[in-house]
């Protein structure tokens, strides 16, 4: 067989005739015709807002992770409706069904980012209890729009439930005489009801580190319980709500303190907000080292006022077992309960010492219209070391 010679003859009348290529996605825009031109155009503008958008949302996640509390803008976007970052998708993620299907793909790795490492969402099994359990229910109850937590915490035959904003002086005997068969004790505005025997109890002294004196709304208190036989430690918490500074955004100035500006009404809007952080996060440390100082089991729950991101909630996960995050299932939020969206803040909370306890079952409640919602968990024994 003769050797072909290459490359061949043009002339050659053997030769077959080339077709076309045609042009692959991410050509130069320039090539082709007016229509495969303004095609090309759209696939790299496409791709463009893509990459800035999956860029900025990883951004703005790790911002909100490990930076919030320390800037205006960030702390207030910390409480917001967190699946308002994955709005962008469906605009990109239409057009790209169309042009550039590859581009699905970024655009979907973006929403189980936000479901399962964002927002928390968990789905564990419920632990099979080897030793002695008992069951908390922890709830705001001061704007529960009359909306009892008596159901939920019925219905999870709570032994021990932890109230805030309760008022002990005015509500007092009225959960005295709704629950005749139980212990109820009150310190401030926390009220404790306990199957089990209430042996002390005492509000705590929180600094405020602004002025160096006590904070005037006790935000914790303590119950001693004998639980079984064994004693353990129930500290009850409400922390300072962010309220004020939400709404502060609202404001002309907000813009301005949220890009850092100091000057004017502007500046004390970011003044007031490093305070306020500064003295959750300070309120935050007393707590912990409140507990460190415990000589049994104890339990740490209440409205915590922080959502499950930010240096204050880390520090809570660094020294405590979180229940839900332990054996909860799905996003666990309770905040807030009275909106028309579904809840999206796990504000309530249930935590337990690292030696002594441990949570085998975690659940939140679902559809009461209250702002908070109710937040239960329970624990067996042990004397085993959680890591």
């Amino acid at each position: 067989m003769a050797a072909r010679d290459y490359p061949p003859d043009p002339d050659d009348a053997q030769s077959a005739p080339r077709e076309p290529r045609p042009r692959e996605y991410g050509g130069s825009p320039t090539e082709g015709g007016p229509l495969q031109k303004a095609v090309a155009w759209a696939r790299w503008l496409l791709t463009a807002l893509t990459v800035v958008y999956c860029v900025s949302y990883l951004v703005i996640l790790y911002a909100l992770e490990f930076h919030a509390e320390n800037y205006q803008l960030l702390s207030t976007l910390m409480y917001a409706p967190p699946w308002a970052w994955l709005l962008p998708i469906i605009p990109l993620g239409g057009v790209a069904i169309f042009l550039y299907a590859r581009l699905l793909i970024p655009l979907g790795l973006c929403i189980p980012i936000m479901i399962f490492v964002y927002m928390d969402m968990r789905w564990h099994n419920w632990g099979t209890p080897l030793n002695p359990t008992f069951k908390v229910v922890t709830n705001n109850i001061g704007q529960d729009h009359k909306k009892s937590f008596k159901p939920f915490a019925d219905l999870q035959r709570a032994d021990i439930i932890a109230l805030q904003d309760a008022y002990a002086a005015i509500r007092g005997p009225e959960f005295a005489k709704d629950y005749p068969d139980r212990y109820v004790v009150g310190k401030d505005q926390f009220i404790l009801i306990s199957k089990f025997p209430i042996r002390a109890a005492e509000a705590l002294p929180m600094v405020d580190p602004s002025d160096s004196h006590e904070v005037k709304q006790r935000v914790a208190a303590w119950f001693e319980v004998d639980v079984k036989g064994k004693t353990i430690l129930v500290f009850v918490l409400h922390m300072p709500t962010p309220r004020d500074q939400i709404e502060a955004m609202k404001s002309p100035s907000a813009l301005a303190a949220g890009l850092g500006k100091s000057t004017g009404n502007s500046g004390k809007i970011r003044e007031q907000n490093q305070d306020f952080f500064k003295t959750q996060q300070e309120l935050a440390r007393q707590m912990i080292q409140v507990t460190r100082q415990a000589k049994v089991p104890f339990i740490v729950c209440g409205d915590f006022n922080v959502p499950t991101h930010g240096i204050i909630y880390r520090s809570y996960r660094e020294n405590w077992v979180e229940a839900f995050n332990e054996r909860g299932q799905g996003l666990g939020a309770t905040f807030p309960g009275d909106s028309r969206l579904p809840a999206w803040l796990r504000l309530d909370n249930i935590y337990c010492s690292r030696t002594g306890l441990r949570p085998i079952h975690a659940e939140a409640e679902e559809d009461r219209p209250s702002q908070h919602r109710c937040m239960a968990a329970t624990f067996e024994f042990t004397d085993g070391i959680r890591r």
